[in-house]
């Protein structure tokens, strides 16, 4: 994992995590993820750190520097380098003390010519986001019916990790069902 560039990535709330079959008959792989906010750089971009064990047992560290373009809510200045174990214990130490650790299992589940990760979050518990990462900010997103229920969040800047790490921050609430629906 290595990546300079720009991520382009439309976001969406699920009502619920899809069903374990539908997952397990569609992923490509599943991570284990602890991703830890570390105090900002000179150069303002934020900056975190990931642990992640993927199905086969294999463990990455990545070191991942973001920052805003406009709003910053779909498309971000990211640069991504692989650690050794060594440098992530290292770098934990210039955690932000301001923020908690954000834990989730990643399902990685190829659809069309996109790939779809469908986060279930352990911290904070009970939210579950599907992302998808796009060529283009225009670039059309068409979601397969076995993900249930979705919002589009992309937008709304509470479903940022970074402010998902902030102690104290909720899953914000689900729009309620219309009348009727069940």
């Amino acid at each position: 994992m290595h990546s300079t560039g720009i991520e382009i990535e439309r976001k969406f709330r699920l009502r619920a995590a899809p069903p374990a079959d539908e997952l397990a008959a569609r992923e490509e792989d599943t991570w284990r993820v602890e991703q830890v906010y570390l105090s900002r750089g000179d150069d303002g971009l934020h900056r975190r750190v990931r642990r992640i064990e993927h199905a086969d047992g294999s463990v990455e560290y990545v070191l991942t520097h973001k920052g805003s373009i406009g709003d910053g809510t779909i498309s971000r200045h990211e640069h991504e380098e692989p650690l050794s174990e060594g440098e992530y214990r290292d770098l934990l130490g210039e955690a932000d003390p301001s923020l908690r650790p954000i834990r989730k299992t990643r399902h990685v589940v190829p659809h069309g010519r996109q790939v779809i990760e469908i986060d279930v979050f352990e911290i904070p518990a009970g939210l579950v986001v599907a992302e998808v990462e796009l060529d283009d900010e225009d670039e059309a997103v068409t979601l397969p019916d076995w993900l249930g229920e979705w919002y589009e969040v992309t937008s709304d800047a509470r479903y940022m990790n970074a402010a998902l790490a902030r102690p104290g921050a909720e899953v914000p609430p689900l729009p309620a069902r219309p009348e009727g629906d069940d």
